[in-house]
């Protein structure tokens, strides 16, 4: 990463920051946009962190396809913690949430299915 989109990520965090801690301080409810900023920066940011690591193409495909795993799998975890925690909490089960684990669930071996039945034809 170059130095000045350092600085401009530098810059945007302190403001978000500044802007989450002023909210706070005021008495307002920190809401979905605040963690919409926050989670952007890091989506923009990260990847240009390992871009800059030297790697043949072998293992940079190796390493988004074992990524792409992990990510999925987390995505279910975080789900499935998500609708234990709403029937925890108000004694029902979220029906979308549900809904969402469940297409979630049937997602991965879904696609690996087809991607075989495309590579055998």
């Amino acid at each position: 990463m170059n130095k000045t989109n350092f600085i401009i990520f530098i810059t945007a965090f302190l403001l978000g920051t500044s802007y989450m801690i002023f909210k706070i301080i005021t008495g307002e409810k920190i809401g979905f946009n605040e963690f919409l900023f926050f989670s952007m920066l890091l989506m923009l940011y990260l990847p240009t962190i390992t871009t800059k690591i030297e790697r043949s193409e072998e293992e940079k495909r190796k390493t988004a396809e074992k990524s792409s795993k992990i990510s999925y799998f987390l995505l279910l975890l975080f789900l499935f913690l998500a609708v234990l925690v709403e029937d925890i909490l108000t004694g029902e089960i979220n029906t979308l949430l549900a809904g969402v684990l469940a297409l979630g669930m049937v997602t991965l071996p879904l696609v690996e299915f087809l991607m075989m039945k495309k590579y055998r034809s």
